[in-house]
């Protein structure tokens, strides 16, 4: 489903439709089996996406999809990322605006998480934006590693501002996982990025940590593929400090930053395994093995909202 024309929320006049659809079949103050449960979406393009036959379109599709299915649910959504124009935050914003119940004026469907010093660079028109379309939108202090708190955006350019990026993103990415009750990874880079790892790496590593649910769609490559790889005991080279190393700038940011153990990271994938992903997320591993290679929309949501109900049960 190849979103068409936008209309003025926002989003595309298909899938406009389709959400008027879902909420007038909803019986009037009926409860969805996932009412106040907070579930993240984790998306980003990846390197190899165009390679697999995808483009950003296809991710946009899968955003969508995901989200109509949770919201109709009764779930909440939690997000970690800028409002970039036309970017993912943009479209959750515009999805929430459309499914908001008009008779519950607090209540907010998007939880969108920014660090420091990204939401520096926010405008008081951005805010109100999220505002209006019940998007809450949380700023997570710098953490303490930052000695000299800036009241200015900054690039992450030099390897000091790298650094408080790096860090900010990870204490982002901790606070974020703790309100959320599972986890759902799809694409992501695994180079040129702004954190200390790739984005998507990082917060599956800290989701399996807590042993929150997680479901990983594998159709669009990069970092997930990876993740994929290693939890099946399967080389994962891209998840290595010698891959991640081949990039000069990245290079340099290593020798400085000194906390990056991708060998512990593969160890841990390793040792998690295809069988306690299952057995955290609902799904068999039969089930989660079509996840990491269905490239069917459909059949994604399908399997995804089958685990998240059974661990209802």
């Amino acid at each position: 489903m190849t979103m068409k024309k936008k209309n003025i929320s926002g989003v595309s006049d298909d899938v406009s439709a389709s959400i008027k659809k879902d909420l007038s079949s909803k019986d009037s103050g009926s409860k969805g089996f996932l009412e106040e449960k907070k579930i993240s979406i984790s998306i980003s393009e990846s390197e190899d996406i165009g390679y697999l036959g995808f483009s950003i379109e296809h991710l946009q599709d899968a955003m969508v999809e995901f989200a109509r299915h949770l919201l109709i649910q009764g779930a909440q959504l939690v997000y970690g990322g800028d409002l970039r124009k036309d970017g993912f935050t943009r479209i959750l914003s515009d999805l929430s605006y459309q499914y908001r119940d008009k008779t519950q004026y607090k209540k907010q469907y998007i939880y969108n998480y920014s660090s420091y010093p990204i939401y520096l660079n926010f405008t008081n028109a951005d805010e109100l934006e999220l505002k209006k379309n019940r998007v809450k939108l949380v700023k997570v202090k710098p953490p303490e590693s930052i000695k000299e708190i800036s009241k200015k955006f900054f690039k992450p350019d030099t390897l000091e501002y790298k650094s408080n990026w790096a860090d900010s993103l990870t204490k982002m990415r901790i606070e974020l996982n703790k309100i959320t009750d599972a986890c759902i990874i799809i694409g992501g880079k695994t180079k040129g990025y702004s954190g200390a790892m790739p984005g998507l790496l990082e917060e599956t590593l800290i989701a399996l940590q807590n042993k929150k649910p997680i479901y990983l769609i594998g159709a669009y490559g990069g970092v997930t593929q990876e993740i994929i790889k290693a939890l099946q005991g399967k080389e994962s080279p891209k998840i290595s400090t010698d891959y991640q190393m081949e990039d000069e700038d990245y290079a340099a940011f290593m020798d400085y930053y000194k906390k990056v153990d991708y060998e512990e990271a593969i160890k841990n994938l390793n040792t998690y395994g295809l069988e306690t992903l299952s057995e955290n997320n609902g799904l068999t591993p039969v089930e989660n093995s079509i996840l990491f290679s269905t490239k069917n929309i459909p059949e994604m949501v399908f399997y995804v909202m089958k685990g998240l109900k059974n661990l209802k049960k």
